[in-house]
């Protein structure tokens, strides 16, 4: 993929597509139109310019640049870019929200993992 790698995944859901119900990706997805209820990317989900997603969102990297209201679940990276609008929860371990874009809603994010103190040696 080149550029910022998310313009290169193919279209799934074109601009006049409207779903209710759940849908389940294993590949790089892009929604461009119009999903009420759940879905699941196992990989990288593009909500288009045009999406409008009132869903429960279920990816492993979530870029929006259209509308998403719902929650977002276990996912290790969202963005939100310019023009891009979230509104409800979500739980991620990295959040981007570029200038322009929206969030409306908690964000509940990861640590990293601590370091053990037993497994640190105290120096002499």
């Amino acid at each position: 993929m080149s550029g910022n790698g998310w313009q290169d995944v193919r279209v799934s859901l074109g601009p006049d597509a409207e779903v209710n119900g759940k849908l389940s990706f294993e590949g790089p997805t892009r929604i461009e139109g119009k999903l009420r209820g759940q879905v699941r990317a196992g990989d990288l989900l593009v909500i288009g310019e045009q999406a409008v997603v009132e869903a429960t969102v279920i990816a492993q990297k979530l870029v929006i640049l259209g509308e998403v209201r719902g929650q977002v679940e276990g996912a290790s990276r969202v963005q939100i870019c310019r023009g891009g609008r979230l509104f409800g929860d979500l739980e991620t371990r990295s959040l981007v929200i570029e200038e322009g874009g929206h969030f409306e809603g908690q964000a509940r994010m990861e640590a990293a993992p601590a370091v053990a103190a037993s497994s640190v040696s105290p120096r002499p």
